[in-house]
């Protein structure tokens, strides 16, 4: 299916810009597979992760997802069907977003099982601040999130900027497309550089409201427009002490492709990425905890979401609870859930909704090219969102 509106020029260059789009797609799978070949090595040695599973042999229902019943951004673009979803997440009215690269749009599943364009033009590039999001230019989103009152964030990373969607459906830059440098001092979000296209690899939303943006460092959007240093962006120092907190300041920490953030009920800042590919939390008086090694992008267990019930679910099907530990989560028959000789790997997208549904981008596997949406639910029951 071609974009819906797509540029007039030589097929020789739109084939380059489609080499590209989908080498950035790839990046995350890369580092993902890697560290799946670390993590089978060391199971080999006899090292293999503290944690059980659950078996997922149960006979699965493959069946349309359970839809969110409302919408929360006014945005009401064409119906189209998806291309390559990456990034996910749910609105406070049940909406699921959805960032599908290979269309340069955010789509929302509606209620009838389609999906209809909330963002984009289908044009890569920048334009339409001010206007309706559907009339808009974006280029590689590479993380969504959305607030309680449904205004939709977007890590608009090929534009260096994080951008928002508001209710009534108006798009409007919220940082970055300026020229001034990050570092530990606040500075104006407007004015704010982030460094260049790929450099944006993850947004959370606080207890409060606030937005947490991950570059190679974290920061926080505060009110008044200022971007404030969180944690991050120094040299790579993984010390810690007999209490597992970190011996030196958090800013001692590289945060260098940091792309999923998750908040927890107690306030705490989840960051999945950063050098050794860990698992980090950083509390709210400012210490930073390095959890686990092999959980971000370089493992199976993917991106990060915060549950109502307070917990951050991890997209290897974990949960992360405030007090420090990880416990895996049922899902029946998950692996099978993709077709004959398929295995589940996740993908870029974890989201869970207000009633605790899961929505996992999934994989199905090294040598497949099948990719799907599935909605896990409370009980772990399993079914088909939608799949390629």
């Amino acid at each position: 299916m071609t974009l819906l509106a797509p540029h007039r020029r030589a097929v020789t260059e739109l084939d380059a810009e489609a080499l590209i789009k989908e080498a950035k797609r790839l990046r995350r799978r890369r580092w993902m597979r890697a560290g799946l070949v670390v993590v089978l090595a060391a199971a080999a040695s006899g090292l293999g992760l503290a944690l059980s599973r659950t078996p997922t042999g149960h006979a699965v229902s493959v069946s349309k997802g359970t839809s969110p019943a409302t919408s929360d951004v006014a945005s009401a673009g064409p119906i189209v069907s998806p291309k390559t979803p990456q990034a996910l997440a749910v609105g406070p009215g049940g909406s699921l977003y959805v960032v599908d690269g290979g269309r340069d749009q955010i789509l929302r599943y509606l209620p009838d099982g389609r999906f209809q364009v909330a963002a984009g033009d289908g044009k890569n590039g920048f334009s339409g601040d001010g206007g309706q999001a559907i009339d808009a230019e974006i280029h590689d989103v590479s993380a969504i999130a959305v607030a309680k009152n449904g205004t939709v964030y977007l890590a608009d990373e090929g534009n260096g900027r994080v951008r928002e969607i508001l209710p009534d459906g108006i798009i409007e830059t919220v940082a970055g497309g300026g020229t001034v440098p990050l570092g530990m001092k606040p500075v104006a979000a407007l004015s704010a550089s982030f460094g260049g296209p790929s450099s944006l690899f993850g947004l959370a939303i606080g207890p409060n409201g606030e937005l947490y943006i991950g570059t190679s460092a974290i920061y926080r959007l505060s009110s008044n427009g200022m971007l404030d240093w969180v944690v991050g962006s120094g040299a790579r120092d993984l010390n810690k002490g007999s209490d597992g907190f970190m011996s030196n300041p958090a800013f001692q920490i590289d945060f260098t492709q940091a792309g999923p953030l998750a908040v927890d009920g107690k306030g705490d800042l989840l960051v999945a990425g950063g050098y050794g590919f860990g698992l980090y939390e950083r509390t709210t008086t400012g210490k930073l905890r390095f959890l686990e090694n092999d959980r971000c992008e370089g493992n199976l267990r993917g991106s990060l979401a915060a549950a109502p019930d307070g917990t951050v679910v991890l997209a290897g099907l974990e949960r992360f609870h405030p007090s420090g530990s990880i416990t895996p989560i049922a899902a029946h028959g998950l692996r099978t859930v993709l077709g004959p000789n398929n295995e589940f790997i996740t993908g870029d997208g974890v989201a869970v909704a207000p009633n605790g549904d899961i929505y996992l981008d999934a994989d199905a596997g090294w040598f497949s090219s099948v990719s799907a949406i599935v909605e896990v639910s409370p009980n772990g029951h399993v079914s088909m969102v939608w799949k390629s």
